[in-house]
């Protein structure tokens, strides 16, 4: 780029926050908006709320402005397609690129295939990109294997394994997976869907898309991990027989074979923490990252690491495997 990326930061949530630290130390970078609709961060610099030592000059606003002058906005306000897609299509017509956290924009096609084919054709008509990235989904356990599979002659299925240590991950998350509660209460707000990771399904749906594998089921299940022993993190103290983790799978296959396997467990200090891709085909490749990709820290990294790509990318709602490698700015 001949000049600094111009970026608007809408959400200021512990990810919208992160991002916009991490951005402020990017030369290749230069905020110029922020939006946030909470009271209290409304109306102040964007470098209080940060904790900077200087301020920003930027004003955060409780809506994005009718015609901003920038590139892109980095959107970090929900999980769920339908919840966010009013501001994408507000970013679009303003004739914003877009990147964004949404766990669902990964690959909406799978569940919102009409509302995704409405958003394609309004970022096309204002010339502007749009795509969903993270950690995961956007990384670990999707792009990731499919970068991998570029040195594969035949891949026949793929296993990713992921086990993340909560202990010192954000309190948002921990009460996400639900730390701390009844086996019993777990079971119901899975069920009516307040708990779990949002977005495994659509790694599965992404991958089989990508590969170009025509699945006939793709299923999700989700289960407590119970404590054996009292434990603790910084915010929540877990009694033995609460739940200390979580336990969510989905697969996709086609006649009776299971092509794919997504295997995450979110779980209070676990024996070996990891992220592990292991294809099977020819020939067999098995790729473990000891410890895991630390969720928070990455996935700030590859929204404003996606930029550059973003701007480049044809209009549209784009996927992570149709830019260019993404790789980390300065």
């Amino acid at each position: 780029m001949s000049h600094p990326i111009r970026i608007i930061h809408f959400g200021l949530g512990a990810i919208g926050m992160a991002c916009a630290r991490l951005a402020f130390t990017k030369k290749s970078l230069r905020i110029v908006g922020a939006v946030d609709a909470d009271p209290a961060k409304a109306g102040h610099d964007l470098g209080e709320i940060l904790g900077l030592p200087q301020k920003l000059g930027v004003r955060i606003e409780p809506y994005l402005p009718s015609r901003p002058r920038a590139d892109a906005v980095v959107l970090t306000t929900g999980s769920r397609f339908r919840q966010i897609l009013p501001q994408l299509e507000q970013i679009a017509r303003a004739k914003l690129h877009c990147v964004s956290s949404c766990e669902e924009l990964l690959f909406p096609q799978y569940r919102h295939k009409r509302l995704a084919a409405r958003l394609d054709r309004l970022a096309k008509k204002h010339r502007v990109a749009i795509v969903g990235t993270g950690v995961n989904p956007g990384f670990v356990m999707d792009t990731l294997a499919l970068v991998l599979s570029g040195v594969a002659q035949r891949v026949d299925s793929i296993e990713v394994t992921r086990v993340v240590d909560l202990v010192h991950r954000r309190v948002q998350l921990q009460l996400k997976v639900g730390l701390g509660i009844s086996p019993a209460k777990f079971r119901q707000r899975a069920a009516d869907g307040t708990l779990g990771h949002v977005g495994l399904i659509e790694s599965v749906a992404f991958l089989a898309d990508a590969l170009g594998w025509k699945l006939d089921h793709i299923k999700q299940r989700i289960d407590p991990i119970v404590a054996k022993r009292p434990m603790a993190t910084k915010f929540v103290r877990i009694r033995r027989g609460q739940v200390a983790g979580m336990h969510q799978i989905a697969r996709g296959g086609c006649h009776g074979k299971e092509r794919i396997r997504l295997d995450l467990q979110m779980r209070v200090a676990p024996e070996n923490p990891r992220d592990e891709i292991i294809l099977e085909g020819e020939p067999r490749l098995r790729l473990v990252l000891p410890g895991g990709v630390q969720g928070d820290q990455a996935t700030a990294a590859i929204l404003l690491n996606t930029l550059p790509r973003l701007l480049t990318a044809k209009p549209g709602l784009r996927t992570m495997r149709e830019l260019t490698v993404v790789h980390v700015i300065g």
